[in-house]
């Protein structure tokens, strides 16, 4: 009898003790669980800083990565319409170059450059991303555009100068996509036109720390037989952007000042 009563009490010490160290462990692991916070996604990559085109990438003059300086832009894989109207543009850049009767929109009119020339001339751009909407501001001009990360594009978007955009992280690339443009602009210094069907894919990620890659494609089934892309790199930079403002005025004034009386024919 003894030795079942000492045999019980035993075991119940045991019971105790087990149940005593299952309930400490327990709490151990409520207050690591409160201290720990709670798994999120992955951040996306940082595009933030100054960026200027890349010395060597300047005389980027098209898209197509099969003539990226624009030297035999009559090759670019362009339908009838859309080749005639090249043939009529007289740009103040590329193999077409000419200073007399210029009809480049930007350089004539001061309309904005749209997209994809933009990225054509020698001025800075920064990136500003929030959770829903990621903006990009232009020193040339002074234009800016919002990249929507939460919506799809509309179903009938408004023809802009712009276009609608939205944009996703894939990976280490800001990937966006844009359409609803306008067809005033021209897609590059030579004078390439599109549609109002243009559909534009533009792709970010930093090639190294202080080198941002972009990788544009280009379709637009109205203008073009197939589709096109091309690269651009620019680096980082702490120059500030600065005032750069197409004002007609000072267009006109140039013209009339510097280019008429070096491109007229002289008076017999």
């Amino acid at each position: 009898m003894r030795n079942r009563l000492v045999g019980l009490t035993v075991a119940l010490v045991t019971m105790l003790a087990f149940s005593c160290l299952l309930s400490a462990q327990t709490a151990a692991q409520q207050v690591a669980t409160k201290a720990q916070p709670p798994k999120t996604a992955s951040r996306p990559p940082d595009f933030s800083g100054l960026w200027t085109p890349r010395p060597d990438g300047i005389r980027l003059n098209t898209w197509d990565s099969s003539d990226p300086y624009g030297e035999k832009p009559e090759l670019a894989p362009m339908a009838p319409w859309a080749a005639a109207k090249w043939k009529e543009a007289k740009p103040p850049f590329g193999a077409k170059q000419t200073f007399e009767g210029i009809n480049d929109p930007v350089q004539r009119y001061c309309d904005p450059p749209g997209i994809t020339r933009i990225y054509m001339y020698p001025w800075e751009f920064t990136m500003i991303q929030t959770p829903k909407i990621v903006y990009i501001l232009y020193e040339f001009t002074r234009v800016w555009r919002s990249i929507a990360l939460d919506r799809e594009h509309p179903k009938d978007p408004d023809a802009t100068w712009m276009g609608d955009s939205i944009g996703k992280y894939e990976g280490d690339a800001f990937v966006i996509d844009t359409i609803g443009f306008n067809d005033k602009t021209w897609l590059d210094h030579t004078g390439h036109p599109h549609s109002d069907a243009l559909h534009v894919i533009e792709r970010f990620r930093r090639a190294d720390h202080d080198t941002l890659e972009l990788a544009v494609t280009i379709e637009d089934p109205k203008a073009y037989t197939k589709s096109f892309s091309g690269k651009k790199y620019f680096t980082s930079t702490t120059s500030p952007m600065e005032e750069s403002i197409c004002a007609y005025s000072e267009y006109d004034a140039f013209q009339k000042t510097v280019i008429d009386p070096t491109t007229k024919q002289p008076s017999k």
